[in-house]
């Protein structure tokens, strides 16, 4: 998307741009619409730039920030779209972030089981709750990933 930004406007600034993003992810949360919300992937070099101008945003918002460098792989996603970048989750609080690293640690177990597909569907939906999805959406996503 950014690369049809950078062509169609004169001037674009990558930075700018992701940094307007995740200001903007930050309020949604902070108001309570999204009790998750997840930047674009970033590489190492990106991401780190983009955390000053996201920790502003979390601080005027009164959300947490935690950057995730192995993004839970679910059928609610393309396996590959976080493969070797970072993410910065954006959380109404704490104990979202705990739920997503539960999550993981299922995903975990659902590995060392052989990825049973009941397991890796209720993995799926309960990311795409955490992200405040709807239903519809979430069965969606699944059924074009999954």
């Amino acid at each position: 998307m950014s690369d049809r930004l950078s062509r169609m406007i004169e001037g674009f600034d990558l930075v700018s741009y992701h940094a307007g993003i995740n200001m903007a992810f930050a309020e949604v949360v902070g108001t309570g619409c999204k009790r998750l919300a997840l930047s674009s992937p970033y590489d190492p070099e990106l991401a780190e730039k983009m955390m000053e101008p996201t920790r502003v945003a979390a601080k005027t918002y009164g959300v947490e920030l935690m950057v995730e460098t192995d993004l839970l792989k679910s059928k609610l996603f393309p396996e590959d779209i976080a493969e070797g970048k970072s993410v910065i989750m954006i959380a109404q609080s704490s104990g979202v972030l705990d739920e997503y690293k539960r999550l993981k640690d299922l995903k975990r177990e659902s590995a060392a089981k052989g990825h049973p597909e009941e397991m890796e569907l209720e993995i799926a939906r309960t990311f795409g709750r955490l992200l405040s999805y709807s239903e519809e959406k979430i069965e969606a996503l699944i059924e074009m990933n999954g």
